[in-house]
């Protein structure tokens, strides 16, 4: 528990109240990787179903049912406590967000990729085709290169698995370069540099590796992820 500053509560599930999304990020930062703190970020920024409970403060520009924006976050930072670690760390990975971006595991892929000196890419980037339009999870238009992730829904539903390897095919006749990735891929040392070499040389980028056994290498816990 923990005293509030008072930046307004919103709604919940079943008719429960709750505190700012930004003051309770700030209570759970602590406890969160980097990554982490930046995925949920990233959700705020894109999460359409924040509604304040009581009147909107002055400090937000933000309407009932409308994600955070950038501006929002800051100006909520700007009540906290300045020098708590907590809030600073908060404000360091709210410079590594990027619009739109639609799951923890595309700010990860993101993150993994910006880390090994790879360039930044437009997240769920649109592609008109003849089946309608499909979303990149993160492309490089001018190079016809994207990273896929593929997460739980495409091995549980086939129906799912069916239409997308489908859209792929005709995203691959337009000429794209997919590389489709699952979370392995990023938890495997040897996984993960394969597909970001593979990246790099769509790109005409040499990616930057740490030495093996380097403590800056990105590494895996029952925690999660560590990126350096």
């Amino acid at each position: 528990m923990t005293k509030s500053y008072g930046l307004g509560s919103y709604a919940g599930p079943w008719g429960s109240t709750l505190v700012h999304p930004v003051e309770a990020l700030v209570v759970a930062a602590p406890m969160m990787s980097r990554w982490a703190l930046t995925a949920a970020l990233d959700a705020l920024l894109v999460h359409r179903d924040l509604r304040p409970v009581d009147s909107t403060p002055a400090w937000t520009s933000q309407s009932c049912g409308e994600p955070l924006s950038l501006a929002d976050i800051y100006s909520a930072l700007e009540t906290l406590p300045p020098t708590s670690r907590a809030v600073m760390a908060v404000r360091t990975a709210l410079k590594s967000t990027q619009y739109p971006t639609l799951s923890p595991m595309e700010t990860l892929t993101r993150l993994m990729l910006l880390a090994c000196g790879l360039p930044c890419p437009v997240m769920n980037f649109r592609v008109d085709t003849r089946l309608g339009y499909s979303l990149l999870d993160l492309a490089w238009p001018e190079h016809k290169t994207a990273i896929e992730f593929n997460g739980r829904v495409h091995s549980e539903n086939h129906h799912a698995y069916k239409n997308e390897m489908y859209r792929n095919e005709v995203l691959r006749d337009l000429g794209w370069k997919l590389r489709i990735i699952v979370f392995d891929d990023l938890r495997d040392p040897a996984r993960s540099v394969e597909w970001r070499t593979w990246l790099g040389r769509q790109l005409w980028v040499v990616p930057r590796f740490p030495a093996a056994g380097s403590r800056a290498r990105t590494s895996v816990s029952r925690k999660g992820i560590h990126i350096p």
